[in-house]
């Protein structure tokens, strides 16, 4: 490698030494090399490549893709530029120098109650979420709010399809677990799949899910499909926003999310139930057109 190698060139060689690893993170370098990195700084020769310079390229990323993606970038560039220095292209890694990226806490967004039978009707259409078997994933989470761990690890024993319950027992509190009545929607999609002896939603080689992968798939497919940053917990947001709507309690809604009681006595004296048809009507006039 010389000091008039080019950016693009060495993001190749990056990836060619990052082939072994796992193909998540493989996708990840990759996405950053090619779709984030190169198309700004491609043709710079990587003598070029000073503290200043890409300090800049971090803080255009941060502000057009958000932090997130300046944190992979920030991370494959350091890997890139540390192959550079190894290969006595630089002296050292500039990115050392580089300004820590402070991600703004911001809550996810719910989606608007206007806009889910459309989202949901584009879901629908996506073949690549039709082969991976995720379309039923995404209605289950948007018709109940439940959380993205939640939803992975449903199996088939907690489905009561004549009741129209499911019993949701994946939780980090003791509030999460609950059984809830779903609506008519959600229990359509729910009997139409193949039932077996393990998860409801499966992987397309039946295993289990990881919530971590899944949810990254999501965000791929929200690129896909031109949809905002709407995450699974935006979902939760809605089907909140749509059971205040339709006057149901705190501890109505409380009890439907797992959520702890709105009370320290309702949370030490009164026991959980079912979650009441009321629910799951409210949610029902809200996924469809």
């Amino acid at each position: 490698m010389k000091r008039e190698t080019r950016i693009r060139d060495l993001g190749e060689r990056f990836l060619a030494s990052k082939a072994g690893r796992a193909p998540r993170t493989v996708e990840t370098y990759e996405h950053s090399v090619r779709k984030v990195i190169v198309p700004r700084i491609g043709d710079l020769a990587v003598s070029e490549a000073s503290s200043e310079r890409l300090q800049r390229l971090l803080d255009t990323i941060t502000r057009e893709n958000g932090p997130g993606e300046a944190k992979k970038a920030r991370a494959v560039l350091s890997g890139m530029m540390g192959l550079a220095a190894r290969s006595d292209a630089v002296k050292t890694n500039p990115v050392r120098e580089l300004a820590a990226i402070e991600a703004k806490a911001v809550g996810a967004v719910p989606v608007p109650l206007g806009e889910l039978p459309g989202l949901l009707e584009k879901v629908r259409g996506d073949e690549r979420l039709q082969a991976m078997d995720m379309v039923d994933l995404i209605e289950f989470i948007a018709g109940t709010g439940v959380r993205i761990s939640e939803a992975v690890a449903l199996d088939w024993a907690d489905v009561d399809l004549d009741a129209g319950v499911v019993t949701v027992r994946k939780s980090k509190t003791t509030a999460g677990e609950r059984r809830i009545t779903v609506p008519a929607r959600v229990l359509g999609v729910l009997s139409a799949r193949e039932r077996s002896d393990g998860p409801v939603f499966p992987t397309p080689l039946l295993k289990r899910r990881d919530r971590r992968n899944t949810a990254a798939e999501w965000q791929e497919a929200r690129k896909r499909l031109g949809l905002p940053d709407y995450t699974f917990h935006s979902f939760r947001k809605t089907v909140a926003t749509a059971l205040d709507q339709a006057g149901l309690t705190a501890r109505d809604i409380a009890e439907y999310l797992g959520h702890a009681n709105p009370s320290l006595t309702m949370n030490t004296y009164m026991s959980k139930t079912v979650g009441g048809s009321r629910a799951a009507d409210a949610l029902d006039s809200v996924m469809t057109k």
